[in-house]
């Protein structure tokens, strides 16, 4: 038995195949935001350190994410601002690298008053404070 291949054949072949695969490696790694999550733990209201609660109160009538470096620690406060018909859960958090900047996104939902909070603080894992942090809320639908 005799048999011919066509190199052409087989070399274009390779080349779709690897193309096909660089593709779904590829594409997928451009459109796709690259952050990292951050773990947190929620502080209870006794628990919160003495200098947030004296700092707060400048910002509770906002709609804030602060983050604070105390005692080699990075916290995450969240304010609800005016909303007093609502309160506010923690989703998550990410940081996000952009043109070499660190940028932390909270993602807050406000549901209702009975069953969240006015405001959050959180304690991190972080060890530096981020660049900016954008803060990004939703209204939970009943």
């Amino acid at each position: 038995m005799n048999i011919k291949f066509n190199i052409k054949g087989v070399i274009y072949g390779i080349l779709v195949l690897i193309l096909i695969i660089g593709g779904f490696v590829a594409i997928p790694n451009i459109f796709m935001e690259k952050s990292k999550p951050v773990d947190y733990t929620m502080i209870q209201r006794e628990a919160i350190p003495e200098k947030i609660l004296d700092m707060m109160d400048k910002y509770t009538q906002e709609e804030r994410a602060l983050a604070v470096k105390l005692d080699k620690k990075i916290y995450v406060i969240v304010t609800r601002g005016n909303d007093n018909e609502h309160g506010i859960e923690m989703d998550k958090i990410d940081m996000v690298q952009e043109e070499n900047k660190n940028i932390m996104r909270v993602k807050v939902t406000y549901k209702e008053k009975e069953k969240s909070y006015p405001y959050i603080v959180v304690e991190t894992n972080l060890t530096e404070l981020p660049d900016s942090i954008e803060l990004n809320s939703v209204k939970e639908e009943n």
